[in-house]
């Protein structure tokens, strides 16, 4: 519109100058003939440069853009979901109404190479359920580890992967990579082989799932030991730096760990053993959300060691097994609850500071398979937990975190391809609970029984469907 109004000022000043010069009518005709001739001229010289203009801005766009995105590669992963849960107490009751429970979870996936031996890796993730813009403020709600990986009902986007992967010695016969910030520590095997998608996360998902905050030096020991790397890890989980009343004894609770990952030659398309072993330093114990201030307790310590295989692509189907053993070493701590009752690690307490110290074993193994055809799949999935079993899965991708069972749980599922980026699947989970308190790193874990009441969950159910896209 401007360059309108730029050309129609010019043509009317030209023509007013001119023709106000000339002594006669035919003089003024002739004049404004030739004038109008040759404005018609200018015009289409002004207009043709113009177009170029244009043209040549949209070059620039399209260059800055690709200068853009060569720089930074974008991807996408969305799934919508609908679970519909019941709940079954151990009294045989159930509650009045549970509702299916519709959700959305957004990934904008980021990756970028800045040099040669030095690239990033970032996930920023929304997860929320339909309708609800309520921020959760439950007892968990404030674990660092579950930003962007459980809906807390905003729009919000959080950084949930944001890592650089720098090759320390690339030329070397055992090259070192460090890897520096949120950890990719959560979607790990074998989650992805029920998504039917390729492996998104490094650690077994049996005993990690969530985001994590660390540094992981990995050697490549591929010119030593064919198929082989190892990784040594350092994390902190929980920083009481900003609590604003913390007990004067509390430190931040630090986790180190030795992961060895190891491939195997002509099993399946892709195959898999990890063995690792986790060590986690004064386990804290954050006690807001439970109507006693804001006050972190260490609690004791916590030991972690498992074992994990899985192939894929051997003859149409997937298989897969993990085993872990838990360690925890209370320390006599404990933390004063809501109910009045005080709860220490995997133990409750009398008093704050004369608890139980001695040590709480658990396990749990995880077992899977899934067949596959061309663009359908069946698969069926088996987990189980003892009465001590805890792991670091307080994020997982299923509402029920089925893998903190202590208990079992079963799930069957059918998964239909709609195309190479995008899947639909539908499933049914059942969770059988032994013992009360799943999940959870606080309070001693007791029987179910009629004798707790309804407080105590003896049976859930998931009947599901999701629509899963990553493009």
């Amino acid at each position: 519109m401007n360059k309108n109004i730029i050309l129609s000022a010019l043509v009317a000043s030209t023509l007013f100058t001119t023709i106000s010069n000339a002594s006669t009518i035919e003089e003024r005709i002739a004049k404004l003939e030739a004038i109008i001739n040759a404005q018609q001229k200018e015009i289409k010289e002004l207009k043709i440069m113009a177009e170029d203009v244009d043209e040549i801005d949209e070059r620039l766009e399209t260059v800055e853009t690709r200068s853009f995105t060569d720089k930074i590669k974008f991807g996408l992963a969305m799934r919508v979901e609908a679970n519909n849960i019941s709940t079954t107490y151990a009294n045989g009751t159930n509650p009045k109404e549970e509702d299916t429970i519709w959700r959305t979870k957004l990934n904008l996936n980021m990756k970028a190479k800045i040099s040669d031996n030095l690239k990033f890796s970032g996930r920023l993730s929304s997860y929320k359920n339909w309708g609800d813009s309520n921020t959760n403020t439950g007892a968990y709600a404030t674990i660092d580890s579950r930003q962007g990986r459980t809906p807390d009902n905003s729009s919000a986007l959080y950084v949930e992967r944001a890592y650089l992967d720098w090759i320390i010695n690339p030329n070397g016969t055992i090259p070192v990579i460090m890897t520096l910030g949120r950890q990719p520590s959560s979607d790990g095997p074998s989650y992805q082989i029920k998504e039917g998608m390729s492996r998104k996360g490094t650690y077994d998902a049996l005993a990690f799932d969530g985001a994590a905050d660390g540094i992981v030096l990995t050697t490549n020991l591929e010119k030593v030991l064919s198929g082989t790397s190892a990784r040594i890890a350092y994390g902190v989980p929980a920083n009481t730096s900003n609590n604003t009343s913390p007990t004067a004894s509390v430190v931040d609770t630090k986790v180190t760990g030795l992961f060895i990952d190891k491939s195997f030659s002509g099993i399946g398309k892709t195959n898999l053993m990890q063995v690792y072993h986790v060590i986690s330093k004064d386990f804290n114990a954050d006690s807001s959300g439970t109507g006693t201030g804001t006050t972190d307790i260490n609690v004791g310590d916590f030991d972690l060691t498992g074992i994990m295989f899985e192939v894929s692509g051997l003859s149409n189907f997937d298989f897969f097994a993990h085993y872990a053993k838990s360690l925890a070493k209370p320390n006599g701590k404990s933390m004063l609850g809501a109910d009045g009752n005080y709860y220490g690690l995997l133990s409750t307490n009398s008093g704050a500071t004369n608890g139980s110290t001695s040590n709480k074993k658990g396990q749990a193994f995880w077992l899977g398979a899934r067949y596959n055809l061309k663009d359908w799949a069946f698969g069926a999935e088996y987990n189980k937990g003892s009465k001590n079993w805890f792991s670091f899965t307080y994020a997982p991708s299923d509402p029920m975190n089925k893998l903190a069972t202590r208990g079992d749980a079963t799930e069957l599922y059918i998964s239909k391809k709609i195309n190479k980026y995008a899947n639909i699947r539908a499933g049914f989970m059942k969770i059988n609970y032994d013992y009360t308190n799943s999940g959870s790193h606080l309070g001693k874990p007791e029987t179910v029984t009629d004798g707790l009441g309804t407080k105590a969950i003896k049976e859930k159910t998931n009947t599901y469907v999701t629509f899963n896209v990553l493009f």
